[in-house]
């Protein structure tokens, strides 16, 4: 006996990347096309993918409830059951490119009849999901018609500035904390750290971010280099993207064979796109972080760095 889900949502934008590359400031770009729906952030199917990545459900479970999750959350949005009508978040209504059209569904019919008419219209769901290069395998057992992935990638001087500054190194003592986090040792720590726990008196966070986030770019560039097709996968820099955005969002738009709208360039100007990168700002965060860890651990972070700027000459 198999358990086994007839899904229906195709045509997935997946913007991902590390905490803190940049998906929120390419996702609503991205939101302004032609076709594309609000952006969803379902951190649900965060989680799965990576229980699934650590053995810790099969594939067959992992896609009965991703596809369940992914579908059920498709229709409810295009029902108008489960919008955001918070002013101020990025997945809101207000936020999006034409609110009015967005409320009207708050009326319409339900049933079948919807999904036929938004798949005869081409409509293109848009995801924001963490690391997805690194779990590829999930995503690709969900079997999704015309899956889609814009991999956002950042120096990581500014992902670990980033996570300095919201106190990832002690994320497990967030009420809020939506990572999955590990017990072992009689340490508990966000999955990220998993190689680490064998580490004594492990007390200083900015440490223990350099080697989540050590974790988190080799992963995604070294399980990058294994796709052998990579058409579905668009990867541009935080850097490129914010300071040529027309450029690459033209190149984003031939990826997708998506146009632009009339709000395009109305949501730009929001995001402060295009924007000037202060090449002095990345020294400073350097300094900033050689001040809170020792020797050993300032260069792992530089190993790090010329390990993806490598890698983001020779890849991309």
């Amino acid at each position: 006996m198999k358990f086994v889900k007839k899904n229906f949502t195709r045509n997935l934008i997946l913007v991902t990347g590390t905490l803190t590359s940049g998906k929120s400031m390419v996702a609503p770009v991205v939101a302004s096309l032609s076709k594309v729906e609000i952006l969803r952030k379902i951190y649900y199917l965060d989680q799965l993918s990576i229980l699934y990545h650590f053995k810790k459900i099969n594939s067959e479970v992992a896609r009965f409830l991703g596809q369940h999750i992914l579908d059920l959350s498709y229709y409810e949005q295009l029902i108008g059951r489960n919008l955001n009508f918070r002013k101020g978040d990025e997945t809101g209504v207000y936020l999006s490119k034409n609110p009015e059209f967005f409320k009207k569904r708050l009326n319409i019919k339900r049933g079948e009849g919807i999904l036929e008419f938004h798949e005869k219209i081409d409509t293109h769901m848009l995801m924001d999901a963490h690391d997805a290069i690194w779990f590829l395998k999930f995503w690709e057992n969900l079997k999704i018609k015309n899956l889609k992935i814009i991999n956002i990638h950042r120096n990581p001087i500014h992902i670990v500035n980033s996570w300095m500054n919201v106190d990832q190194g002690i994320a497990e003592e967030k009420v809020l904390c939506q990572i999955p986090l590990i017990l072992k040792n009689n340490q508990l720590k966000p999955f990220y750290f998993y190689k680490n726990f064998k580490k004594k008196n492990i007390n200083n966070k900015t440490d223990i971010i350099i080697d989540m986030v050590d974790e988190c770019i080799r992963n995604e560039i070294n399980h990058y280099k294994k796709i052998k097709n990579k058409k579905k996968i668009f990867r541009i820099s935080f850097d490129d993207f914010a300071t040529d955005t027309d450029f690459h969002l033209k190149k984003i738009c031939e990826f997708l064979q998506l146009d632009l709208t009339k709000h395009t360039s109305r949501i730009m100007k929001r995001e402060k796109l295009p924007r000037l990168i202060n090449d002095l700002e990345k020294d400073e965060k350097l300094k900033r972080i050689e001040n809170e860890v020792d020797k050993k651990k300032f260069e792992k972070l530089k190993k790090l760095e010329k390990f993806y700027i490598k890698n983001s000459n020779s890849l991309w």
